[in-house]
């Protein structure tokens, strides 16, 4: 089965993909928005990701091994995003990848969401601006233009709950630091 999904957030992605493995779905492969799925037992695997910045590094292969030592299992990567799963009967099991790293992360995909917004906003505003200043209106040009304002709406959301995870992981740093 073939799910398609846009996220922005990996723990909410982290979070779906075990809740379809709850139903009975486990992931087979993934893209940023493309997820595959095979039917298997309810609850037989959990799932955990990992933004791997060390693709390419010689001590790749020592954590992937290492992982795998412990029973874990690579699924697939897209990138930088590399998901996980283990047997549920063996337990819960965590990737402690530190607060500053996963700070760092989102501060990326902030920074890369920010760029898409600013480049709509301009885009849109920019282009309504002109759409009604001429003796016709140019309808695929106000199209256009609507839809990168529309964009805009669409990723602020996403945006700011990165806004307030980063900020979680920053007081949790402060708190118990690592």
């Amino acid at each position: 089965m073939h799910k398609y999904r846009w996220g922005v957030n990996p723990y909410d992605i982290e979070k779906w993909i075990n809740d379809m493995a709850l139903q009975g779905w486990h992931l087979q492969k993934f893209t940023w928005a493309r997820f595959t799925f095979e039917r298997g037992e309810k609850g037989s695997y959990i799932y955990r990701h990992d933004e791997i910045e060390r693709l390419a590094t010689p001590y790749e292969d020592d954590y992937l091994e290492f992982l795998q030592a412990a029973g874990i299992e690579l699924v697939d990567r897209s990138g930088n995003i590399v998901f996980f799963r283990k047997s549920a009967s063996e337990g819960p099991f965590e990737l402690y990848t530190d607060k500053k790293t996963k700070i760092s992360n989102l501060s990326k995909k902030m920074t890369l969401l920010l760029s898409l917004l600013l480049l709509n906003l301009v885009f849109g505003i920019t282009g309504l601006s002109g759409d009604f200043s001429g003796p016709a209106t140019d309808w695929l040009g106000l199209t256009v233009n609507i839809a990168n304002v529309l964009i805009v709406l669409l990723l602020i959301i996403p945006f700011f709950r990165l806004v307030r995870l980063r900020k979680q992981l920053k007081r949790d740093l402060d708190v118990f630091t690592d």
